[in-house]
């Protein structure tokens, strides 16, 4: 029996990939590339909009008029639809490691401009401090990717007074990845460089529909969406 549209898609997002190589770890979204946006749209992907709706309410519609906006990690361009989606009409820049990824992203005619770049603690962002008003990063945090250590420098081209808004798979082979970013943002907030303003929980896919053997553990559904808030000078 062919295997349904959800099953295909689980079976593709729920790959192993090599741990701690950028490389593989690029080839594998480049090669996902053209069945990323039908495949999590089958599974009801929820992140994109779960990240912009919480930062929608963080802004004034001033604000979201004119903010110039970071989608780190920014994938196909999904965060992109949904900044526009819920009326942020500033500028918005694109930034992934996957150079076929951040193609399709741009074809959406939602970016001003993109770079290929992956986020390491020795390959920091290639713009210059408090550049941006408003950076969201939906699901580049996460194993394989973009690490806990990287939040500092994404804080340096965050402007004072602004917002991270981010989302964080809550699955259960990364409790390893949730123990360090919780270490951090901690770190982070007792140096005063940043605050947590809000984290909630959200469902990230869903899974109802899979069938096939092996199937999901349904607690790997949900996810985090996180806001912080960096401190003024």
């Amino acid at each position: 029996m062919a295997m349904s549209t959800v099953d295909e898609a689980y079976g593709r997002s729920m790959s192993d990939y090599p741990i701690e190589n950028a490389n593989e770890v690029r080839k594998y979204y480049n090669s996902w590339a053209n069945k990323y946006d039908d495949d999590v749209t089958a599974m009801t992907y929820r992140a994109p909009d779960a990240a912009v709706e919480k930062a929608a309410t963080l802004l004034t519609e001033e604000q979201k008029k004119v903010f110039n906006i970071l989608d780190l990690g920014s994938g196909t361009g999904l965060g992109g639809v949904s900044l526009r989606k819920f009326g942020f009409q500033g500028e918005i820049t694109a930034l992934d490691g996957a150079a076929e990824m951040l193609q399709l992203a741009m074809a959406k005619n939602i970016y001003s401009d993109c770079n290929e770049h992956i986020l390491t603690s020795n390959q920091p962002l290639p713009y210059p401090d408090d550049t941006f008003d408003l950076i969201i990063s939906v699901g580049g945090f996460g194993n394989n990717m973009i690490q806990p250590d990287c939040l500092q420098e994404v804080l340096r081209v965050l402007k004072p007074g602004c917002y991270i808004v981010l989302t964080i798979r809550m699955h259960s082979k990364c409790n390893e990845y949730q123990d360090c970013i919780n270490k951090e943002l901690k770190r982070l907030e007792a140096n005063g460089l940043m605050q947590v303003a809000s984290r909630e929980e959200f469902r990230y896919y869903n899974w109802k529909d899979v069938t096939i053997d092996e199937g999901p553990d349904f607690n790997d559904q949900f996810g985090e969406v996180l806001a912080l808030f960096k401190d003024p000078l």
